[in-house]
């Protein structure tokens, strides 16, 4: 019960606090910011570190179990 009461809670603050991003939406619309670049390198950095992520898991935990068998 008390983990359904934390996500929940989360949900709301990630609401609350993103319901302010949603009045200024049509502003930042019309102009074009001068930092359009940076989206596809923090994609990319954000896939990198995911696949980081994975590759060091498997490495560290998973091969070390299976190598004595």
């Amino acid at each position: 019960m008390r983990t359904v009461r934390m996500i929940a809670l989360v949900a709301a603050l990630l609401v609350a606090t993103a319901a302010p991003a949603s009045a200024s939406t049509a502003v930042v619309a019309e102009a074009k910011p001068w930092h359009f670049w940076l989206a596809p390198i923090l994609f990319g950095s954000a896939v990198l570190i995911v696949v980081a992520v994975v590759v060091g898991y498997v490495v560290k935990v998973t091969l070390p179990r299976y190598r004595g068998r």
